[in-house]
């Protein structure tokens, strides 16, 4: 009955998670639909400017991953006041940050996007998508900050209505301002970005009345004071996990490099496939956001024992979730692809790409899941010190294989793979060395 529950709890964290995540992919596929109809250009421009903005979200994490932690930790304890001090620390924190970051790219997007090689129409269609998300960071930050904090406080459902009721309204919004539909004005590619900084700035607003009213967060007038006194540990916490996601980012853009010496098709295939991996990716960060609340709710209680039965059997569980997608890789790889692009040579690579990682999906959930368990817990070094050398890794492995041993693009696809394998791996050996040496609580 005891391991029935324990599965129940997880899934009933993992599964509404995993259907906000489901909404994103949704969002993305309708968004760049209309993108894609003020022509390549647009696209291209929206594409160059995510690489600026996933760093941005990459260190989100400074503060906002140890927030979580820290909340579920006292959620364990049952000290509400210090969760509600960690939130008004938060917030200040991401609202100077968000500052500083407006400041800094005020003065240099241009020159980013001159040195990615856009050519000027596309630049200047970059920096108009931009732009919007660079002065509307504070309350962009403010939205990943809810969702946060509603997971750290279990309350997943909660997060979920107001992550699809927010893509909803950018949905609509999209066509509206974009093309000036219905009377709205045109705005053309910034459109875009507007309407998802106004349906996250509705979904802030709504989700700070929910959590007013369910008391996961204190009065608002008391967000005037702030006492820094847990700037030490979030930053402690946040610093490697910013580091280990803004170290993913650089990578893409470097392979991208390799893999474009095949062609533009390689490219394309793969942008495609990302589609189909986007969901075994999103089922196992699913799992990873059920498994540090509950651990670190464990924590907070003191329960060691049961925090290290919580991680494994998030394991088995994110193992099982993904196998189906590695059945449907490996087995139907071309019909996945040709659902999305009718090319031959870019179905020809997409196809090969997925059949290669298919075989190491399960790997992926264990690098997702145990990077939770991590969170959880408040000590995220060590997945840094794996993830980070390994995804670096990729880029000189993905050389080596693709040109010097003339294994072509799917020596790409084999460096992902591999350090796929080594990463997932590597994590699960080093948290059961922990486990068995009993250092795995040591900050």
């Amino acid at each position: 009955m005891q391991e029935k529950s324990l599965n129940r709890q997880i899934l009933s964290l993992a599964i509404p998670t995993i259907i906000g995540f489901l909404g994103i992919i949704l969002f993305e596929a309708i968004d760049i639909f209309w993108i894609g109809r003020l022509g390549p250009n647009a696209v291209a421009a929206v594409g160059s400017a995510s690489f600026i903005l996933w760093t941005l979200y990459a260190l989100m994490n400074l503060t906002n991953t140890g927030t979580a932690t820290l909340i579920a930790q006292f959620w364990g304890s049952g000290d509400r006041e210090a969760q509600h001090r960690v939130v008004r620390e938060a917030f200040w924190y991401i609202q100077i940050f968000s500052l500083i970051a407006i400041v800094c790219l005020h003065f240099t997007i241009d020159d980013i996007l001159r040195l990615m090689g856009l050519d000027q129409k596309t630049q200047q269609l970059a920096l108009d998508y931009f732009r919007v998300y660079l002065y509307g960071l504070p309350m962009i930050y403010l939205f990943n900050l809810q969702g946060q904090i509603l997971n750290a406080q279990g309350a997943v459902r909660l997060r979920t209505v107001i992550m699809l009721f927010s893509l909803g309204l950018n949905i609509v919004l999209d066509p509206l301002l974009i093309f000036g539909y219905w009377g709205f004005p045109a705005l053309g590619i910034s459109g875009a970005s507007t309407a998802t900084l106004i349906s996250e700035s509705i979904g802030v607003l709504i989700s700070i009345h929910a959590m007013r009213r369910w008391g996961y967060i204190g009065r608002l007038r008391h967000f005037k004071q702030i006492s820094w006194v847990y700037l030490k540990r979030l930053l402690a916490i946040g610093l490697p996990s910013a580091a280990t996601n803004v170290t993913w980012t650089i990578v893409f853009p470097l392979l991208t490099v390799v893999i474009t010496t095949f062609g533009m098709e390689p490219l394309a295939g793969l942008n495609i496939a990302n589609r189909w991996e986007g969901f075994p990716y999103f089922f196992g960060v699913g799992f990873s956001v059920a498994i540090s609340t509950l651990v670190g709710r464990s924590i907070g209680r003191g329960d060691q024992a049961h925090a290290r039965r919580i991680a494994l059997r998030g394991t088995g569980l994110a193992t099982l979730a993904l196998a189906p997608f590695s059945l449907m890789f490996i087995i139907i790889p071309e019909q996945l692809i040709g659902l999305l692009n009718n090319d031959a040579d870019v179905i020809r690579h997409g196809a090969e790409y997925l059949r290669i990682v298919g075989y190491f999906e399960f790997f992926l959930a264990w690098e997702l899941v145990l990077e939770g368990a991590y969170n959880g817990i408040g000590n995220t070094r060590p997945y840094m010190w794996v993830r980070i050398p390994l995804t670096l890794g990729r880029v000189p492995l993905a050389w080596l294989l693709a040109i010097n041993l003339n294994m072509g693009v799917a020596g790409v696809w084999w460096a992902i793979s591999i350090t796929t394998l080594l990463k997932g791996g590597l994590l699960m050996l080093v948290y059961l060395h922990q486990v068995n040496r009993k250092t795995l609580y040591t900050a």
